[in-house]
């Protein structure tokens, strides 16, 4: 994404819906997206999402938690989502930094809250490549569908995600430097992005994996993405 990607500490919102099925969550085994230094396994520089290590905090029979993660910033404590990891089913998340609080949220609710520490007070996010479904330090990558993925270079806010979660976007909102819908295929092996405000470079994704054989295809979905016209 180049220059369009907000990095250091400015703000942001990384949203986008994820067909996830009950086998998925398993934490540190399906990355869901990953900003920073292919090269390095250290999270000083990093930003992005995986799937929790713990249970539902009190439910030993619900795993559908996240761990939201950013140099130093994380929540992998089993936060309530509330969603069951008992069905397959289309889960909406966003991920907001303000400058001052990562906010992660789920189907237009804010879930989980992390504060900067007192060592930690702003964030230092690297110049990279935007990866969608793995982690490039230890190829480990989401078997699941994703839809409407978006990159803001704002922090939306609670009103604003909650009102919009479930509509598709129509591209020129204020904000937006990266879209990608994947039912609209650039080539057979590239994603297009649907940014259409005036004087936008497009940031086409390429399908990509360790072998030609593991690359990510175009599918119909397994269910219908639950969005509404607006």
């Amino acid at each position: 994404m180049k220059t369009d990607l907000p990095i250091g500490n400015a703000a942001r919102t990384v949203e986008f819906w994820a067909f996830i099925k009950t086998t998925d969550w398993v934490g540190e085994k399906n990355e869901v997206y990953y900003i920073g230094p292919a090269a390095s396994a250290t999270s000083a520089s990093t930003f992005g999402l995986d799937f929790g290590t713990n249970n539902v905090t009190g439910s030993t029979t619900n795993h559908a938690t996240l761990n939201p993660f950013t140099n130093g910033l994380n929540d992998d404590t089993g936060a309530d989502l509330g969603i069951n990891s008992s069905t397959n089913q289309w889960v909406h998340v966003a991920m907001t930094w303000d400058q001052k609080v990562l906010l992660t949220y789920v189907n237009g609710i804010a879930k989980i809250t992390v504060n900067p520490t007192a060592t930690i007070t702003a964030l230092n996010t690297a110049q990279s490549t935007l990866y969608i479904g793995c982690n490039p330090t230890n190829k480990n990558c989401f078997n699941g569908e994703f839809a409407e993925f978006s990159v803001w270079n704002v922090a939306r806010s609670a009103a604003d995600i909650l009102a919009n979660y479930k509509k598709p976007l129509t591209g020129n909102e204020t904000g937006l430097v990266g879209y990608w819908k994947f039912d609209d295929a650039a080539s057979a092996t590239s994603a297009a992005d649907s940014v259409t405000a005036a004087g936008h470079a497009a940031h086409n994704g390429t399908l990509t994996a360790d072998t030609a054989a593991h690359n990510p295809t175009f599918v119909t979905p397994t269910s219908p993405v639950p969005l509404v016209c607006p």
